[in-house]
């Protein structure tokens, strides 16, 4: 994902915050010891100037690769999909053990049938959320119960994110297999 200015400069500054820190204890132990002598205000000074550089350097390089997209970013789409996996796994608790537990194309089945309803959202006069039995496709793998249209954009995120996690089992199995 793409990081925002903002967070750019703060993983900057804490960055250097901790390197102000290592820098200033450095100079106090390790310059006497090279027979230079100078105040601990000297020191504190010196560590602000170069602290201030460091955050200029760190803070334009990682625009640079910003800019230079080492990173693709990804659409708010995307990040909406992703996001929907994330929560299927840490709110549903449908990990990995339990996708694998589904019969071969039923989580895909699952997600095609989603994104199939979210085109209904968009036809006047239906009511897709609250007619939802009456709109369930033939090939809904599941009880009728699971099947709980909200919205186009919704359905299309979480239909997508369905088809993701039969792929990634699809993945799995055939990684066990070789």
């Amino acid at each position: 994902m793409k990081q925002s200015k903002f967070m750019s400069m703060l993983e900057s500054v804490i960055n250097i915050a901790v390197g102000f820190g290592i820098g200033l204890i450095a100079q106090i132990v390790f310059l006497p010891m090279l027979g230079v002598v100078v105040s601990f205000r000297q020191n504190l000074i010196f560590a602000a100037i170069m602290t201030v550089i460091s955050i200029a350097r760190s803070y334009a390089l990682r625009r640079v690769f910003e800019a230079l997209h080492i990173r693709r970013p990804l659409s708010p789409f995307m990040q909406a999909v992703i996001a929907e996996r994330h929560r299927q796994i840490d709110a549903e608790g449908w990990d990995h053990d339990h996708d694998d537990q589904h019969a071969h194309g039923e989580l895909a089945a699952a997600g095609a049938a989603y994104a199939l309803t979210a085109s209904k959202h968009l036809t006047d006069g239906l009511d897709v959320v609250n007619d939802r039995k009456m709109y369930v496709p033939a090939f809904w793998p599941w009880d009728m119960a699971w099947f709980k249209p909200v919205g186009f954009r919704r359905d299309l995120v979480r239909g997508v994110a369905l088809q993701i996690a039969d792929g990634e089992k699809w993945d799995r199995q055939r990684k066990v297999a070789r």
